[in-house]
């Protein structure tokens, strides 16, 4: 079967109000894998730096063009993803796939972690961070950029050694919901005010553009040492989370 062509597994169907949510590692990918990639995710990934940026760009873009493949019924590298800004026309806004308007996805990485999500009929954002260490006044100069009053005052009067995952669940929340609407930058930060670390993951107060209503979030299972967020525009959905390391090796380019 030629790379990117519908499967018939290890891809299960996705029904209406269902939310697949993939967990991959960058190594999952081979140089074959590039195969999947079209010639916009190339000329992406050669302005990245470093390998390892390289490396999890490939597994994000990959995966989400097996899966995307799989539920469009054709082949991932002839998919059509559109990134162009809605209010200014450059590439860095919500990806969504040209001709295909009933597939919503979107895909985040960090460090030695991957994860796309998909759904049918409504939009989704997701993201994943490393919980990584920070000192008192980095922690203090990030969390003033990003966080509400409120969300500040309760990051600082948690126990100095869980700050860190504590920010970093303040902060895929945030992004999830922002990378699900589209108002990626539009919407300050601090304007958005999601639940604390150790309540169930709910948006409180919501700044974003235009009125519309705040996303639903969802709980997500990440490996050991990542911290990670489901947003879901319109109406719940059930999450369904599977590892993709099997897909990636069945389905090399």
């Amino acid at each position: 079967m030629p790379a990117g062509s519908a499967p018939d597994g290890p891809v299960p169907p996705l029904a209406p109000g269902v939310c697949q949510v993939w967990w991959a590692r960058p190594e999952d990918v081979r140089p074959a894998h590039d195969a999947l990639l079209d010639e916009t995710d190339l000329r992406r990934r050669a302005r990245l730096r470093s390998a390892a940026d390289r490396q999890r760009f490939t597994a994000g873009a990959a995966l989400a063009r097996l899966v995307l493949g799989v539920h469009a019924g054709r082949p991932g590298r002839q998919l059509r993803i559109d990134r162009s800004c809605a209010r200014c026309g450059a590439p860095h806004g919500k990806p969504f796939l040209v001709g295909v308007c009933d597939l919503s996805f979107s895909v985040s990485h960090s460090t030695g972690c991957v994860v796309v999500a998909v759904r049918r009929g409504a939009p989704v954002g997701v993201d994943v961070e490393e919980v990584v260490p920070w000192t008192a006044a980095e922690l203090d100069d990030v969390a003033l950029l990003t966080l509400a009053a409120e969300e500040r005052a309760a990051l600082f009067d948690a126990p100095t050694g869980a700050r860190a995952a504590d920010f970093a669940t303040y902060w895929t929340r945030k992004e999830a919901a922002l990378k699900a609407t589209g108002a990626g930058l539009l919407a300050p930060l601090d304007e958005v005010v999601v639940s604390p670390p150790a309540s169930p993951p709910r948006v409180l107060r919501w700044g974003g553009p235009d009125g519309a209503a705040p996303p639903t979030l969802a709980t997500l299972r990440p490996p050991a040492g990542y911290v990670a967020a489901l947003a879901l525009v319109d109406a719940p959905a059930d999450v369904v989370e599977a590892d993709a390391a099997p897909l990636l090796a069945a389905r090399p380019g």
